[in-house]
């Protein structure tokens, strides 16, 4: 579902003064077990305003995709892992699931207190067809250096190779990528999860790509525009990435409409109390439903059990050792409609979430 919200951007005069505020590197953010969300909105309106000092309020953005990441130990087991250029020392989980679509997968990066490098992502998205993407790199710069200033630049060059795979039919390709950073703003961003003292940066995204596949080839070279805001607390709070030109043209830097993504909380900062250290979390969604309802618990081996209103267990069932993994609960015809709980319970530990049945 696309969804279109007007924001009025934050104008330069009248804003309270900023520091020109000096972003460092926080290692709390890349420990296992934290655990972020990011809200995607597609084809939103928001005007990033003019360089220099800024206030950016992403507030107003109340719908969209959520996208839960989290961040988990190495394992030789993990799709792909081993082909990345470097041995990843930082790997997110995501899941997502919407009405039409379910996304899965990890990102590899590799972290030391100057650098992240952005290594490669695996994932599956299932909608109406099945795919599986993979992309790595086999070269690369890195992506920034910190501290990160006001006016510093940089560019991140990238070479590596991928495949898309549907059915029977796999397409495998090489690309580069190069990145031009230009940190041109400075001030505060207003997110569900609190107010940050942040850096935008502007950056400008080419992509060569080429594939050799008899029925499916191609070489095509795409830009793009897209704002960052970065902050220590954070890392990146948020994006705004505009339309991509393919024509071999140059889309419009100063966009209005694109897609935008910014946290809505992190555990990192202590501001989601009842994820537990276990990664214990219970979402349901769709919410309200009426015909089934899709329930991620976080955890492996996590007992998940549905209540009525009485306190009566309805339907039950165990997270697979392999999770983080979704359950599906499809009420019987006896189920009638109303307000359930979703408990979910690692040990001692327990967390609930409210679901209403509309039969």
């Amino acid at each position: 579902m696309k969804v279109i919200v007007i924001l009025m951007a934050a104008l330069t005069i009248g804003i309270p003064l900023f520091s020109q505020t000096t972003i460092s590197y926080h290692p709390e953010l890349y420990e296992v077990g934290v655990v972020f969300t990011n809200r995607t909105v597609d084809d939103a309106t928001f005007d990033p305003g003019e360089p220099g000092p800024g206030m950016w309020d992403f507030t107003p953005f109340t719908t969209g995709d959520e996208n839960n990441f989290t961040s988990v130990e190495y394992s030789p087991t993990i799709p792909h892992i081993s082909e990345c250029a470097v041995t990843p020392n930082y790997i997110l989980y995501y899941h997502t699931t919407t009405d039409t679509s379910e996304t899965e997968g990890w990102g590899f990066s590799y972290v030391e207190p100057s650098h992240i490098d952005p290594l490669g992502l695996y994932g599956n998205y299932e909608g109406s067809l099945s795919i599986e993407m993979w992309a790595f790199n086999s070269s690369y710069t890195p992506s920034n250096s910190f501290p990160v200033n006001y006016t510093d630049s940089w560019a991140t060059i990238t070479e590596g190779d991928g495949a898309f795979q549907s059915g029977m039919i796999t397409v495998d390709y090489d690309y580069q990528d190069t990145m031009y950073n230009y940190v041109d703003g400075y001030g505060e961003v207003i997110l569900p999860c609190g107010r940050f003292d942040a850096l935008r940066i502007k950056r400008r995204h080419t992509r060569h790509s080429h594939s050799d596949h008899p029925l499916f080839g191609f070489d095509k070279t795409e830009r793009e525009f897209s704002y960052a805001w970065i902050t220590t607390e954070l890392g990146i709070a948020a994006t705004f990435t505009g339309p991509k030109d393919t024509t071999g043209g140059m889309p419009d830097s100063n966009f209005t409409t694109g897609t935008l993504a910014f946290q809505i909380y992190n555990t990192a900062l202590g501001i989601e109390e009842n994820i537990l250290p276990t990664l214990l979390v219970v979402k349901v969604y769709p919410n309200p439903f009426n015909s089934s309802v899709t329930i991620s618990a976080g955890a492996s081996q996590a007992n998940v059990e549905i209540f009525d209103i009485l306190g009566n267990r309805v339907w039950s069932k165990i997270v697979p050792r392999s999770g983080p993994a979704k359950l599906v609960w499809q009420p019987d015809e006896n189920i009638s409609g109303g307000v359930y709980l979703v408990r979910a319970t690692v040990g001692t530990e327990s967390v609930t979430e409210r679901v209403v049945y509309l039969k």
